[in-house]
């Protein structure tokens, strides 16, 4: 399976169960291949499966490989994609929180200190 499959089907895994935070990646992801596209000229279907990692790893470099890994790693806010953390996602965060509860909630285990944060700040 390429990275682009894999992203295509970690997408799609997440919306059977929760198709509000499919469309939140997908529109972050859309948004990061609109950038490259503008930026470096990049066609969707000129993003390379994988990159140097080392450039990856600086963000430096665009590819399938990338984007799958920010998805494996539940990255909301999509950092590893180069974005930062925006009240629009903070807002859209607390709604996932509150109407899927039995799926994400305080007591969600992730890595992520700065969503951490916010689900414990926000809690009501």
């Amino acid at each position: 399976m390429s990275w682009q499959e894999y992203t295509v089907f970690l997408l799609e895994s997440i919306g059977i169960y929760n198709r509000d935070l499919m469309l939140h990646y997908y529109r972050k992801i859309k948004k990061f291949m609109i950038w490259y596209k503008n930026k470096y000229n990049v066609d969707l279907e000129n993003i390379p499966d994988t990159a140097e990692c080392k450039l990856e790893n600086q963000k430096k470099a665009i590819s399938w490989r990338r984007i799958a890994r920010a998805i494996e790693k539940n990255d909301f806010y999509m950092r590893r994609l180069s974005f930062g953390q925006t009240k629009n996602d903070d807002r859209e965060l607390m709604e996932l929180i509150h109407k899927w509860d039995n799926l994400l909630n305080r007591k969600t285990r992730t890595d992520d200190k700065t969503l951490q944060k916010v689900i414990q700040e926000n809690w009501k």
